[in-house]
């Protein structure tokens, strides 16, 4: 397709199956992506983009927030669905226990990921390209499927029924998240926002897949601190707090007084990070695994290799039951929202 407005304002009735009133705006610049909005084509890397929206993202129960910097798009040769991520300068500091990590986000950092992992079916698929001004633009492949963060609290079994039943091939499956961000390391580069909603669960394959790799920390084990926040969910089947627990009149008296803030998370000290105190059928192995992510430990990882010699310790032994499902390459994305 080329740059002839027509034929491009006729592809898109032609998609969209209704007519296009006024002329049709296209971009070749996302400097200003304030002012890219729904129904503008963007033109990058030899194709044409019809924009369908802004991407959404959920956090911690909140209404789902607007990515204003990154697009919905219907590829308009293909019509295959796109995220397009553009460049977003943002730095925050993150806190684990009294330390302070300055986190900023790096477009760049995020196209070599995509270079490094193209074909592997745990992480999203995509190319970075330079728009008209120099600008570094992320063509990502959509796929249907659920978060970590939506799916675990989606399962309505009690605690421990979901442990004995779910928890096994949850745990499978994060094993080999937890081995494909080794790949990252063992070439430099790190994921940098770790989180439960950056897991997408492929409903094609099945297969848990990384997104979102354009946050970049100046430490090593940032990564490693942060998969431990997914451990915890995954085990304690959501976020659990010390309000949640002291409330909660189901835990005996005594488990609910001896609560202290050896048990919170490092990130987190409202969460509880050791729930091995509350759930008694949480191994002393797995325990001792989560304690490495509380805010005092007594030992933590510094090195991937030595989080996933002990996690893979934990799966074998505790969770073998079921074995993860790892069918197909497909690609990353959240849940297409019309």
């Amino acid at each position: 397709m080329n740059d002839n407005t027509a034929e491009i304002t006729a592809r898109v009735e032609e998609i969209t199956g209704r007519p296009v009133y006024g002329r049709i705006k296209i971009v070749s610049d996302t400097t200003d992506w304030m002012n890219i909005t729904w129904g503008d084509v963007l033109y990058i890397g030899g194709r044409y983009y019809l924009l369908k929206g802004n991407m959404m993202e959920p956090r911690f129960g909140i209404d789902d927030q607007p990515k204003l910097w990154v697009f919905r798009a219907i590829d308009l040769e293909t019509e295959k669905v796109k995220i397009i991520k553009t460049v977003f300068n943002e730095e925050f500091i993150a806190h684990i226990g009294f330390l302070k990590i300055r986190c900023y986000r790096s477009p760049e950092k995020e196209g070599k990921v995509l270079d490094v992992v193209r074909g592997n079916p745990f992480f999203m698929q995509g190319h970075p390209f330079i728009d008209s001004e120099g600008n570094n633009v992320r063509i990502i492949d959509f796929i249907h499927g659920k978060t970590l963060f939506h799916k675990i609290p989606s399962i309505e079994k009690d605690h421990k029924t979901y442990f004995h039943e779910d928890l096994p091939l949850i745990m499978q499956n994060l094993l080999l998240c937890l081995k494909s961000i080794a790949i990252l390391h063992e070439n430099d580069l790190c994921h940098g926002d770790i989180r439960n909603d950056h897991i997408i669960i492929d409903s094609e394959t099945g297969t848990y897949r990384w997104i979102d790799f354009d946050l970049k920390q100046d430490v090593s084990d940032f990564d490693i601190w942060s998969f431990g926040n997914i451990i915890n969910y995954a085990v304690s089947k959501g976020i659990v707090t010390f309000k949640s627990i002291l409330k909660d009149k189901s835990f005996s008296e005594r488990v609910r007084k001896s609560l202290s803030m050896e048990h919170a998370s490092a990130f987190y000290e409202y969460r509880i990070m050791d729930v091995g105190h509350i759930f008694p059928y949480v191994s002393k192995r797995l325990r001792n695994l989560l304690q490495h992510f509380t805010i005092s430990p007594k030992s933590y990882f510094t090195k991937i290799d030595d989080l996933i010699d002990a996690f893979s310790e934990v799966v074998d032994v505790d969770f073998s039951g079921q074995k993860a499902n790892i069918r197909g390459v497909g690609v990353q994305s959240t849940e297409e929202k019309s």
